[in-house]
């Protein structure tokens, strides 16, 4: 039996609250993202124009955004609920990360999208 790895890399299968993304500014200013250990994909068709580089830390249009955008896209599984939620996500969420590291769980993702429609 498998858990999801072999048809999904990002675990998507195992359900939200299994993801765990993380991301790391490296020495030279680099940014990595991932789910699950995997590189999260930045979702470039959701946005024109779209960013090359994540970013997090501040509330900015490029990087933030577009951070934000993946996270939930890969989130909800699809953009519906990306484009809903990703303004309030990066004004809650990306703008307030620690610049150098960061973790967040697909239950944190929820809740704070959940406080988002109250």
């Amino acid at each position: 039996m498998t858990h999801g790895h072999e048809s999904h890399p990002t675990g998507w299968a195992w359900g939200v609250a299994a993801r765990v993304y993380s991301g790391i500014r490296q020495r030279d200013g680099k940014t990595l993202v991932s789910v699950n250990g995997w590189p999260l994909d930045p979702r470039s068709s959701l946005r024109s124009p779209s960013v090359t580089a994540f970013d997090w830390g501040y509330e900015g249009h490029g990087g933030p955004e577009q951070l934000a955008l993946a996270i939930l896209s890969d989130h909800f599984g699809g953009p519906g609920g990306a484009r809903r939620h990703y303004e309030t996500f990066t004004r809650r969420v990306i703008g307030r990360l620690p610049r150098d590291s960061w973790t967040l769980t697909g239950a944190e993702i929820k809740a704070s999208c959940a406080e988002g429609e109250q």
